[in-house]
């Protein structure tokens, strides 16, 4: 692949809407690229030495599309490709945590794909992402922030990690063409209104012997929503029905199987 002439250690070119980046950079610092229209695809040296990619490193670079992430970054920052218009995106294997608002209002990604080890999806990480279908949430991660993948408008399935921790406010809110959900095996707290608005969800499965408790008392669905509890199936062991059947927010419910 051509790659152009890098005069010294802290060169980057642009040629052509292609944005070529030195092996020799250990950084993109925050806002470096923001609202940089003229950038099409970021191509990284080979050997980058890439760690870091700041806040808002590429915000609104809305004719970005192409960015194929060097295997050394570790460290992503807050938004940093908020608004951006990138098909595809792969997260190096290093990353532990996806930031807050990475890809919001990215509305042509399509695909997503985690690392193994990854433990954390920040709030709002991948809202309003509307062509994003499919997500695989790695077994390590504990944390999924609120909002995180709120008008998700294409994706229709998502399982949730057996061991997960938390669970925030309105992770999938709005995802209107989500079908099914399962949730963890645990019964720790969950976030308000986790799937208010998602209007096509038919079956949901709670893994929990015990029914998880709600914050602030609230509920699955907004309380406006309650022809969901009806058109909704929840699944749940079965030495636990009854159990649901009697709990705070699930027992609202129709169909408890």
């Amino acid at each position: 692949m051509f790659l152009p002439f890098f005069a010294n250690a802290e060169d980057w070119v642009l040629k052509d809407s292609v944005l070529y980046v030195s092996k020799s950079i250990t950084e993109i610092k925050a806002y470096e690229f923001a609202d940089r229209m003229d950038i099409k695809e970021v191509r990284f040296e080979s050997g980058s030495k890439l760690k870091t990619i700041g806040e808002y490193a590429f915000l609104g670079c809305g004719n970005l599309r192409a960015i194929k992430l060097p295997q050394s970054l570790v460290t992503l920052g807050e938004g940093c490709f908020r608004e951006c218009a990138i098909s595809e995106l792969t997260i190096p294997a290093n990353v532990r945590a996806i930031p807050k608002a990475m890809c919001a209002w990215n509305n042509n990604l399509e695909a997503v794909k985690f690392p193994s080890r990854l433990n954390d999806i920040g709030s709002h990480a991948f809202a309003y992402c509307g062509e994003l279908n499919h997500v695989n949430i790695p077994s390590a991660v504990t944390h999924i922030g609120s909002n995180a993948f709120s008008r998700c408008g294409s994706l229709e399935e998502i399982v949730l990690p057996a061991g997960m921790k938390e669970l925030e406010s309105y992770a999938f809110s709005d995802c209107e063409s989500l079908k099914s959900a399962v949730m963890p095996s645990n019964a720790n707290l969950l976030g308000e209104l986790i799937f208010s608005g998602c209007i096509n969800l038919r079956t949901l499965t709670v893994m929990s012997l015990t029914p998880p408790p709600f914050d602030c008392n609230s509920f699955i669905f907004e309380p406006n929503e309650t022809a969901l509890y009806d058109s909704c199936i929840l699944l749940v062991p079965a030495l636990s029905i009854e159990k649901y059947r009697r709990a705070p927010g699930w027992k609202l419910f129709k169909n408890i199987n």
